[in-house]
């Protein structure tokens, strides 16, 4: 698979992706060309074998997508501080959050 790198491509990474599997999807729906009539040991369905590792993958990216994107039960225990008045801010603690941030931006 060859991936196009130039300024005029003006897909989103993840649009370019969902594109390249209806591609492929459409492909696969095709079917073959009749063969010979000779030739019977085919039976024209076209056949994919994952690894175990590509199949791991698949079930871990399913595990991800039905997690919720917000840990609720962090949410409701801020709140609870918040709301009893209990919630310290912590200087030191935040400075060194926004400087490991920053560091990680120059990185990309």
């Amino acid at each position: 698979m060859a991936i196009e790198i130039s300024s005029s491509n003006t897909q989103r990474p993840r649009e370019a992706a969902d594109a390249g599997k209806s591609q492929a999807t459409a492909a696969s729906t095709k079917q073959p060309k009749s063969k010979a009539a000779g030739d019977s040991s085919s039976s024209g369905a076209d056949k994919l074998n994952l690894s175990d590792q590509a199949a791991q993958l698949q079930a871990l990216e399913a595990e991800i997508a039905n997690l919720p994107v917000v840990d609720t039960h962090r949410v409701e225990d801020v709140q609870r501080t918040l709301a009893t008045g209990s919630y310290e801010i912590q200087p030191a603690r935040v400075a060194d959050k926004v400087l490991t941030f920053e560091a990680g931006l120059g990185r990309s």
